[in-house]
């Protein structure tokens, strides 16, 4: 049964004759005539019957009629709103993200949504890469954001940013590490297993990467806190002779404002990779792909740091 059989039916059924039915139409009689009469064999059952003025319905055509109205106003119902969703994106999208990522577009991505996507309600929540995982899994969330090292074979992938981590603190914390003097320095990673650290979790992305740098390199890090909180972590750096390993979109304020410094890790230089993901064969409207594209800009401007210079390392 085509959804062009069911218009041509309700049409004749209207306009109670073929003849107007197809003039209305503008299709051919005969071929009006063919596609009722497959209906009528697919149902094995007569919809018409002529009498001195045209055609006139069966109580089994009756009866279908109502069928066939509801079908093509529901279908016309779903076309408007589709057309509609084309032209201004609405609903509500919600989008996970490890604490890492949050710290450098939440706010950003949030406003943004807000001014250029009214009708768009973003939701967003904090989570590690293997929650996010299970929870697109369970259709909890319509784009998740997760570490290179939490792939699943059951999402759609694809990268979102590759970018090296920064030993963040006060330059007065050590007298090991000199200050950078307002550009950005960079450090060896054994100079960093020395110094006094405030990390994230076991179970963070970021924390895995630096955790297998480490035995690769056979030093040992000298944590002295773990948090998952990214403010927390850099409030306690900002207060107490801490550093911190993070990206340097999460504390582009912070270097803006002369609280922190900054040195890149080299010898090995520590790459964060981050992949954007969704649900195979779930529908992606207009508003989750503008999030997607929001959530791409952000991340872009959030990473764009401008390093004039790097100091020699130490």
């Amino acid at each position: 049964m085509e959804m062009k059989q069911l218009e041509y039916f309700c049409a004749v059924a209207r306009a109670g004759s073929f003849s107007r039915a197809s003039s209305e139409l503008m299709v051919v009689q005969p071929a009006l005539s063919r596609q009722v009469g497959r209906l009528e064999s697919e149902l094995s059952t007569k919809l018409f019957y002529r009498n001195g003025r045209g055609v006139a319905l069966t109580d089994a055509g009756k009866r279908f009629l109502a069928v066939a109205d509801s079908v093509l106003g529901d279908l016309e119902s779903i076309r408007a709103e589709l057309a509609e969703d084309r032209d201004a994106p609405s609903g509500t999208v919600t989008v996970g993200m490890p604490p890492s990522v949050s710290a450098m577009i939440a706010t950003s991505l949030l406003l943004s949504i807000r001014r250029q996507f009214p009708d768009i309600k973003l939701h967003i929540i904090d989570g590690l890469s293997g929650h996010i995982c299970e929870w697109m899994a369970a259709g909890k969330i319509d784009i998740g954001i997760v570490h290179e090292s939490r792939q699943s074979s059951g999402l759609l992938l694809e990268p979102l940013m590759s970018e090296p981590l920064y030993l963040v603190g006060r330059p007065s914390a050590t007298d090991i590490l000199p200050d950078p003097q307002g550009v950005i320095g960079t450090v060896s990673f054994d100079t960093v297993a020395n110094l006094p650290l405030i990390l994230q979790g076991d179970s963070h992305g970021l924390r895995r990467l630096i955790d297998r740098t480490a035995r690769e390199m056979n030093v040992t890090l000298d944590i002295e806190i773990e948090i998952d909180a990214i403010a927390a972590i850099t409030k306690l750096v900002q207060v107490e002779p801490f550093f911190s390993i993070l990206p340097i979109g999460c504390v582009n304020r912070q270097l803006a404002d002369g609280e922190f410094s900054a040195w890149r890790i080299t010898s090995p230089e520590l790459l964060n990779v981050m992949l954007m993901a969704s649900v195979p064969n779930k529908p992606f409207t207009s508003a989750m792909r503008e999030v997607r594209r929001a959530i791409q800009l952000q991340i872009a401007a959030a990473s764009a740091v401008d390093e004039p210079a790097e100091s020699e390392t130490v």
